[in-house]
């Protein structure tokens, strides 16, 4: 069982989930502090509970932009509320909801480690790679091999002898706590029918939340950037100016992209072309993560040699945010969106009118 918090209307706390400057800004302290303070703040101020396509997209945003790693772990919840809200059984589901509802923390862990996951009835086996949030998540959602074909499922994930956060040695993320996940003889309640974890636009359609919270870290380390520049009296110097002010151009036009990608995955137009949807989500976050790489390298040049101090606030948020953009296929997916776009048989210029 998570933590007991109250709320306190008296702290500012902004209603139905949403992320305002203060709140904001007391995550981001709070991720430096102690990262334990940060996820129970994000308990405490009820972002774990319900929140429409929207509030949680702005949420993403902001939280990413307060830190990478409690953004992974607040997109991975939305991601296992969407899934329980879709594939659940009614039982399950009233469950899972009514937990999240008390503060519970979800995950969902795809990856598989040397021995993959595998079902016998109910019953796992195998273990889950990159899992984020040890220690922090309560229950996941994890997809498992079986006869009847690939499985979902969900676990208690609270025991720490199937942790191993030893096994993350990445520069970037630390604070994510993704590491191994031991599922030998873990007992799992089945989530959907077979085969349905890649169903779209529920799948690839989804990661227009990865670009939110890809779009949140860029514009945290061009506020970090900026307020380094400040701290130096340079922060009207044109050659700073010229390599920044293009990236932060190109975050504010790509916002209503991921926003329009969240709606149609989201909603009925996902649900009548999902293929279309998925391509739509797949090529915003290719969008987010060219972006993310160009803000880097122009952030080294302006803000220099001091922020490959590891202490440094803005080299954490450039690292952090070069993991976070390292997702698994992104070949595959500039592909897969490629052949939509330009191969397909919808014309281009009609993408641009839905």
């Amino acid at each position: 069982m998570p933590r007991q918090f109250e709320k306190d209307p008296s702290r500012g706390v902004p209603d139905e989930g949403g992320v305002d400057r203060s709140l904001q800004s007391r995550l981001e302290r709070a991720a430096q502090r102690d990262f334990d303070e940060a996820v129970h703040l994000l308990r405490y101020a009820g972002l774990l509970r319900a929140a429409n396509w929207k509030a949680a997209a702005r949420a993403m945003r902001r939280i990413g932009e307060a830190d990478l790693s409690l953004g992974r772990l607040y997109e991975g919840h939305v991601n296992a509320r969407h899934l329980i809200e879709t594939y659940a059984d009614p039982e399950l589901r009233s469950e899972c909801l009514a937990q999240m509802e008390e503060g519970w923390l979800f995950g969902v862990w795809g990856a598989d480690g040397a021995k993959p996951v595998s079902a016998t009835g109910d019953r796992l086996s195998g273990a889950k790679r990159f899992a984020s949030g040890l220690g922090h998540v309560d229950r996941a959602i994890v997809s498992a091999r079986s006869p009847e074909g690939q499985r979902l499922f969900v676990v208690d994930a609270r025991d720490a002898a199937r942790h191993d956060p030893g096994v993350w040695r990445m520069s970037g993320m630390q604070q994510s706590r993704s590491g191994g996940f031991d599922c030998e003889g873990l007992p799992g309640r089945p989530l959907g029918e077979p085969d349905v974890y890649t169903r779209e636009p529920h799948f690839l359609g989804g990661t227009w939340r990865i670009a939110a919270v890809t779009l949140g870290g860029i514009v945290g380390l061009l506020e970090r950037a900026s307020d380094a520049l400040r701290d130096r009296g340079q922060e009207e110097a044109e050659a700073h100016l010229l390599r920044l002010a293009p990236i932060a151009g190109r975050v504010v036009s790509a916002w209503p992209a991921i926003m329009r990608a969240g709606e149609i995955a989201c909603g009925d137009e996902g649900i009548a072309a999902p293929e279309a949807a998925a391509t739509r989500s797949l090529s915003v976050r290719l969008l987010s993560e060219e972006i993310g790489q160009d803000a880097i390298a122009a952030v080294e040049r302006s803000v220099g040699l001091s922020m490959f101090d590891e202490a440094d606030r803005v080299g954490r948020m450039a690292r952090d945010l070069a993991c976070y953009m390292r997702q698994a296929a992104r070949d595959a997916f500039s592909v897969k969106v490629g052949r939509a776009l330009l191969m397909g048989s919808k014309p281009l210029g009609d993408w641009l009118d839905g």
